[in-house]
């Protein structure tokens, strides 16, 4: 069987998000299953078609900025095209944890493609950081099998925004409680969040379900994305690594036939990533 090649594409992060280990932990748990062979690049200017067209998917681990309050810094309008092009001719798009956050001012086609976003200041990390992910659409090839999971020391991204008659499939969301913006230190001083007339209930999305996995495609290609995955302990639950590998392998092909680790018998006594 052939390999699935995936490009990670890197690069500019926040220093919250800058581990040095983040992408080959994301290589590891792919290569680990026999699927997948992964690149990683650090720097996506000056991208061209030649650079993406061996690939099959292209892995997005990506903020653009430094700092929450800092500028998105885009990629060269040569590079941008390539990237944009290169899914709508069909290749597959996996958009990991941080990388789903968008400037207001962005381009459409950014939105068009990504369904689902969120931005600042509207949109705001929960100041939880161990949440119950709800599985919404068990019947998806991506999620079957997989049972409501919690992770721990993770960042939860509620207000998010719907591109207009996005086809986005929402595949498994986490509460958004507004009791737990009451608690002292919110909002964050380095992540400044609008609360509208001053009242929480006002926020958008709070006290709803919120999206922390989804499904949508931009022409012929397929998009993935996972708001979840801050570190290493995120990527240790068995039901959020399966989603991971299963959804770059759907994006990629359109079919899912990666299970679930087995970890009975002598197999219970495999390490991380349980392959």
């Amino acid at each position: 069987m052939d390999k699935l090649k995936v490009l990670l594409i890197s690069g500019q992060l926040t220093s919250e998000h800058n581990y040095p280990k983040m992408n080959e932990y994301i290589r590891t748990m792919l290569e680990a299953t026999g699927r997948f062979s992964v690149k990683v690049i650090e720097e996506f200017n000056g991208a061209t078609k030649r650079t993406v067209e061996d690939y099959d998917l292209l892995f997005l681990n990506y903020d653009g900025k430094t700092l929450p309050t800092s500028q998105y810094k885009r990629w060269d309008t040569g590079a941008e095209d390539v990237f944009f092009e290169a899914v709508k001719a069909g290749k597959g798009l996996f958009i990991h944890h941080s990388s789903v956050w968008l400037e207001e001012d962005m381009p459409d086609r950014y939105k068009e493609m990504w369904g689902i976003y969120l931005t600042t200041p509207q949109s705001r990390k929960n100041p939880c950081d161990d949440v119950n992910v709800k599985i919404e659409l068990p019947d998806s090839p991506i999620m079957k099998g997989l049972s409501d999971y919690m992770v721990v020391g993770d960042d939860f991204f509620a207000g998010v925004e719907y591109y207009p008659g996005t086809k986005a499939q929402v595949l498994a969301a986490v509460y958004d409680d507004i009791e737990v913006y009451q608690r002292a230190g919110f909002p964050s001083p380095h992540h400044p969040v609008l609360v509208p007339e001053g009242k929480l209930e006002n926020m958008r999305g709070v006290n709803t379900m919120q999206p922390v996995v989804w499904t949508n495609t931009y022409g012929a290609g397929r998009i993935f994305a996972c708001s979840l995955g801050h570190d290493i302990d995120t990527y240790r639950r068995i039901n959020y690594l399966t989603t991971l590998v299963r959804g770059v392998q759907w994006a990629a092909t359109g079919e899912v036939t990666i299970d679930k680790p087995d970890r009975s018998g002598e197999k219970r006594f495999s390490q991380w990533p349980y392959y």
